[in-house]
């Protein structure tokens, strides 16, 4: 007690100081609880706007992770088509050049042919 009144001596003074303390510790006590009431309601609006900022993170997240897939997936869609046309250009070329090659060993045995037939004559 921090007031400068006198401190009762009696029994009834006692018991009615006892009971103003009473008084006030419940006081104090029903003020502690309403501000422990208020701080949950606080922590409750706190964590349902986080967790609403989680779900719609969640949500863009999600999106973004499905777009990016469905982009790789069309890339890699595309790559395998020209690696497809390359692989087409590269049989193709190849089968040109065994066709030169086959050309070329005829002309040879021509042109030696008509050197023979030169020479000999």
């Amino acid at each position: 007690m921090a007031d400068m009144t006198p401190m009762p001596t009696g029994l009834k003074g006692k018991l009615a100081s006892l009971e103003d303390f009473i008084s006030m510790q419940n006081e104090e006590l029903a003020a502690q609880r309403q501000e422990i009431e208020s701080l949950r309601g606080d922590k409750s609006n706190i964590e349902q706007h986080y967790q609403g900022q989680l779900q719609e993170l969640k949500k863009t997240m999600v999106a973004d992770v499905q777009r990016m897939q469905e982009e790789v997936k069309k890339h890699f869609q595309q790559q395998k088509a020209e690696n497809s046309r390359l692989q087409q250009q590269i049989t193709t070329l190849k089968g040109e050049k065994t066709s030169l090659q086959q050309q070329i060993l005829g002309l040879q045995r021509r042109i030696q042919e008509i050197e023979e037939h030169i020479g000999v004559d």
